[in-house]
């Protein structure tokens, strides 16, 4: 796969299309979690030890939406990668990345059309289906993300990030020059940026259509940075 110009896109590109992507994580993941029965379309380790917990206690029943959650993600982000592997490589990293987020986009897309009409409250195969749905964009765009390159920077697993951090800022407290690198601002801003979803879905919880259309708005315009910076 062909790269650009590191220090002239991709700072102001690519960057600003990561901020969007996890906040589109983080509205995903507080819309999933009060709307879908507790479960985490970009969060495998809180699935995990949901899908641990239902099935320690005999709740088969509950320990199916932490699993469909799971399945989905490796699903998208196994078709992701096979679309790289397979067709992308040849790209230059900027059109394959938006070409996963197109495709993301798409499915959020479906999700927040399905939003709209299946009754409340949530049950049956219209649950799963948005969980399947929602997951599978999630397990997609973390493929997409790791394309564009940013060590240590992740759009939808942040509990690696929280450790980095932790350590680097500690790092820059007893030590000179006592500055933060400028990866760790990065990995700040992405985390302040994951909350900030998840707190602005929480606080339009009494407009659930507008919530639904959050993350893929958010994806569309993340696409629109790798697609602008494909253009250059």
């Amino acid at each position: 796969m062909t790269d650009f110009d590191s220090s002239q896109e991709r700072p102001e590109l690519a960057d600003a299309g990561l901020a969007l992507l996890s906040f589109a994580s983080g509205s995903m993941d507080a819309l999933a979690f009060f709307n879908l029965g507790e479960v985490f379309p970009s969060a495998m380790t809180g699935n995990t030890a949901l899908l641990g917990l239902a099935l320690g206690g005999g709740h088969l029943m509950q320990a199916s939406r932490p699993f469909t959650a799971f399945a989905g993600f490796v699903a998208g982000a196994a078709l992701a990668s096979a679309c790289v592997t397979l067709w992308l490589s040849k790209l230059a990293t900027p059109r394959a990345v938006w070409l996963l987020l197109a495709f993301e986009a798409c499915l959020l897309a479906g999700f927040a059309l399905a939003w709209q009409f299946i009754d409340r409250p949530l049950a049956g195969a219209g649950l799963y289906g948005l969980i399947i749905a929602a997951s599978s964009a999630m397990g997609i765009q973390s493929v997409a993300a790791r394309l564009v390159g940013r060590f240590g920077i992740s759009t939808v697993v942040f509990t690696s990030t929280l450790t980095s951090i932790v350590t680097t800022a500690t790092e820059a407290m007893l030590q000179p020059p006592h500055t933060l690198l400028h990866a760790t601002k990065q990995q700040i801003a992405m985390f302040l940026t994951y909350g900030l979803g998840a707190g602005l879905c929480g606080a339009l919880f009494s407009y659930p259509a507008w919530i639904a259309v959050l993350p893929f708005a958010c994806v569309v315009g993340a696409a629109g940075f790798h697609w602008a910076a494909e253009r250059r």
